[in-house]
């Protein structure tokens, strides 16, 4: 349903103690939707996956043609395959239009 959709990708708050808080928003890809186990799958363009933190919460906005969504989640794999940077991002409590401020619903 999302794939191939531009998306930004927003630290909200580090999870460890000792963490760093990155203000820095990473361009991203959605390479694939998963809505039975709430996972998007993102490429991450032009950064290194040492730059996205395991601990910490982002928020990732996904630019649709119709729409611009947002949902809130955490990084939970990052790895490489086929000379792409991936992330295998964990989504809570589903998606949000910015606009309406309201949750979606309907997941494809």
């Amino acid at each position: 349903m999302y794939e191939g959709n531009p998306v930004d990708l927003r630290m909200v708050k580090v999870i460890s103690a000792d963490g760093i808080f990155d203000e820095s928003t990473r361009q991203c890809k959605v390479q694939k939707y998963d809505p039975e186990e709430d996972f998007i799958y993102l490429e991450l363009k032009e950064d290194e996956l040492t730059v996205i933190s395991l601990d910490a919460k982002y928020r990732c906005y996904i630019s649709t043609r119709n729409e611009l969504l947002y949902c809130m989640g955490v990084v939970k794999e990052r790895f490489r395959q086929e000379n792409r940077n991936l992330l295998k991002f964990r989504i809570e409590n589903g998606f949000y239009n910015v606009y309406e401020e309201r949750e979606m619903t309907g997941r494809a």
